[in-house]
């Protein structure tokens, strides 16, 4: 991988975290209160903060390659054309509607019930802004890059990365249920992965000599990379297993689980950023073999 991809690998994976926390905390703590009308807890303000701020971390990082989004600003009057435009037209929106929810959690947490719905706008941009983000790699010079494998790996890091966070973050304020979804969702994610990755590699080996030579590079030159990729998911499920049955009550103590779920999202960690020095090292164009 070049040095010009490091920030990209920042970038993508600070967004897809950003929004992971977003959707999960709309859905497993913020719905939940809104429903029964209670007052959004102190603790749970930050939350949207640290999303904000990690989208915001993507950015500076994407400064530093030559094909940021900020340069291509120039490029938003080529909508209908250009993926990268649709990009930055969805990531100006996420970020502004996630800075202006997250303004409105400080100064009105009792109020939350009233401008949820910005927050369910905010996550579904983000949705599309993940997808927008993988359909840039879709590119039919790159077999490795060019199938619905890509997206999938995206939204599968979403999600684990902001389950992760979100466990970890809820120790003593989150609800026995909120706990116990997220832990389950820290065990199915990387099993999806993990069962995954053959069918991927079989795809790859059909796909021609290209993306044969991606398989290649992938079990020989970084053949100590992708075994410990697979460690990291196969520790994370171990350590989803721990936390969910860490998990036994709302009277749950904080030492209970703070050691499974740290541990997960160290590993989740480890994992993903493994992943996606892989996905950029897997670059083999067609005819550039």
């Amino acid at each position: 991988m070049s040095n010009s991809d490091w920030p990209l690998m920042v970038f993508t994976l600070s967004m897809q975290f950003s929004v992971g926390v977003v959707l999960l905390y709309d859905l497993f703590l913020l719905f939940p209160i809104a429903l029964k009308k209670e007052k959004l807890p102190l603790r749970f303000q930050m939350i949207l903060l640290v999303a904000l701020v990690a989208a915001l971390t993507g950015v500076v990082f994407s400064l530093l390659h030559p094909g940021n989004p900020v340069n291509a600003m120039k490029t938003l009057s080529n909508l209908n054309n250009s993926w990268l435009s649709r990009e930055i037209l969805f990531f100006i929106s996420y970020s502004g509607m996630l800075l202006i929810v997250t303004g409105l959690q400080f100064r009105f947490p009792s109020a939350v019930r009233s401008y949820k719905w910005l927050l369910d706008l905010t996550c579904l941009t983000g949705l599309v802004l993940v997808y927008v983000m993988s359909r840039i790699y879709w590119l039919p010079s790159m077999p490795a890059w060019d199938s619905i494998f890509t997206p999938i790996s995206f939204y599968l890091a979403m999600f684990l990365s902001g389950s992760c966070f979100l466990l970890l973050f809820q120790l003593n304020s989150g609800s026995w249920t909120s706990q116990k979804g997220l832990a389950v969702l820290i065990i199915a994610i990387p099993v999806i992965q993990v069962a995954l990755l053959p069918v991927y590699m079989s795809w790859l080996e059909e796909a021609g000599d290209s993306a044969r030579q991606s398989v290649s590079l992938l079990l020989n030159q970084y053949l100590p990379a992708f075994y410990l990729r697979l460690g990291f998911e196969i520790l994370t499920i171990a350590f989803g297993f721990w936390a969910f049955f860490s998990i036994r009550s709302d009277t749950l103590k904080r030492r209970n689980l703070f050691i499974p779920a740290l541990l997960a999202f160290i590993t989740m960690v480890g994992a993903l950023v493994i992943d996606r020095f892989l996905f950029y090292q897997q670059i083999v164009p067609i005819g550039n073999l």
